[in-house]
């Protein structure tokens, strides 16, 4: 079974070289995922976005990675709503950088396979071989009405989806138009024009969850994206040995396992704990979070009020991530352990990506190189 250290894409695509901790950055398309509205939250227009993207090129971090809104939760008019589109975001940004794969996060919801098979391709050649796909299959009801479709069972979305990227696959791949019939998406004598700049296509990331997540991940993408629901080390490593198992066992693949991180780094660990409290005691987005819990939690009214608070804290602190909160050792140490669990990234948000980059950059990154996570 061949491993992504054989890949031929790791000729120009950095996700797939030998770093031991892989690094991303997540989220400055928009706010940052965290959930608050505390007042020097990083303000994303595209210069301050394409300077966090330099800055995180420049660092050698492996990915790019935005997020896809298409409503704010919450007001019509709230603040997480304003985040750029990310495909046409991914364009310029790859075009803004040199290193880093930049990914787009793309709704199978929202877009038809065949248009996204070709800004996929039209990214990667910009990049030259430097981009990847976030696939979402879309939970959001008031976004996927928008576009005047009804939110399909959750089984059926990954039905969907598995038609969505077999489609995609199918045409980045053939030279003649090819017919697709599938249970929910068809195309008559469907191409696209010109092939991708990697071989066999670019990249592909999920986060699926949920069993058909898993199974969709493990035998359709390179990464599969997930948030420990437990932070112990020992349900990091098992959650983490069941999609390389399950992607190994039922699909005969090898596949990298990423999660998100919110990063607090001051010079104490007290003050790094007081500046999280004061962001999400004093200026947590209690809508948000509220409308994000409605939606996405199925079973949210027979979850006892403990447990609500505790995900409406995580949403708040860094969108249920894993906590990275304290000096620079520690956050390296931390770091450290979520690799010997068997992590292979992680992508990192701040509440000011510029400030957050500058330090971890100069501060932690050198702690990680001395301790073999990365070169």
């Amino acid at each position: 079974m061949a491993t992504l250290s054989d890949d031929p894409r790791s000729a120009t695509n950095p996700l797939f070289n030998d770093n031991k901790l892989k690094l991303g950055v997540f989220g400055h398309n928009g706010p940052p995922p965290s959930m608050t509205l505390v007042p020097e939250l990083f303000k994303p227009t595209w210069d301050n976005s394409v300077k966090v993207s330099k800055m995180v090129d420049a660092a050698g971090f492996e990915a790019i990675v935005p997020y896809a809104r298409w409503r704010p939760f919450g007001a019509p008019n709230a603040n997480n709503g304003k985040v750029f589109e990310t495909a046409t975001w991914a364009a310029a940004t790859a075009a803004s950088t040199s290193h880093s794969c930049v990914m787009a996060t793309l709704h199978t919801s929202a877009l038809h396979p065949i248009l996204a098979a070709k800004e996929a391709t039209t990214i990667d050649h910009i990049s030259h071989g430097r981009f990847a796909i976030n696939i979402v299959c879309g939970w959001f009801v008031p976004e996927i009405e928008m576009f005047g479709h009804e939110i399909r069972p959750h089984g059926d979305r990954y039905a969907h989806a598995h038609e969505w990227i077999e489609l995609m696959k199918l045409v980045w791949s053939t030279e003649e138009p090819v017919n697709f019939e599938g249970k929910h998406i068809r195309s008559k004598g469907a191409v696209s024009l010109p092939k991708p700049f990697q071989t066999p296509f670019p990249a592909l990331m999920n986060a699926g969850g949920s069993p058909e997540g898993q199974h969709f991940a493990a035998k359709h993408c390179d990464i599969a994206f997930v948030l420990p629901q437990d932070p112990s080390p020992d349900a990091i490593r098992a959650q983490v040995e069941t999609y390389r198992r399950l992607a190994r066992e039922e699909y005969g693949r090898h596949i990298q396992v990423w999660c998100t991180g919110y990063v607090v780094q001051r010079e104490t660990e007290a003050e790094a704990k007081e500046y999280l409290r004061r962001y999400v005691e004093d200026f947590g987005d209690n809508e948000a979070a509220d409308m994000f819990i409605k939606y996405q939690l199925e079973s949210a009214k027979t979850i006892s009020p403990e447990i609500i608070n505790k995900i409406r804290h995580a949403l708040m602190a860094g969108a249920g991530g894993v906590a990275l909160v304290g000096t620079p050792d520690q956050i390296a140490e931390r770091l450290g352990l979520l690799s010997d669990c068997g992590l292979d990234g992680i992508l990192l948000s701040w509440i000011d990506y510029e400030e957050g980059m500058k330090s971890f950059t100069a501060d932690v990154l050198p702690r990680l190189v001395q301790m073999g996570l990365r070169k």
